[in-house]
């Protein structure tokens, strides 16, 4: 099982860092599956939410790729 996740860093980008540590320092987040596992991944929030077009899906898919052959 893998975990996908993103940070959005356009705008506010300390806050919305801040948060995301917060979040993955967080007991809940550490008892997923996937954390324990070593399968949760950060992906380009770029790639992953606001691009668009053949090349950024090739990107995503080059995540998906990389990560599902690594993972555990």
């Amino acid at each position: 099982m893998c975990l996908f996740y993103f940070t959005y860093k356009a705008d506010n980008a300390k806050d919305n860092e801040k948060w995301a540590n917060q979040w993955t320092s967080s007991s809940l987040w550490k008892n997923l599956k996937a954390v324990k596992s070593g399968n949760a991944h950060e992906v380009d929030d770029v790639v992953w939410t606001t691009a668009g077009g053949i090349k950024a899906a090739n990107y995503l898919l080059d995540d998906i790729e990389t990560y599902f052959l690594t993972s555990k």
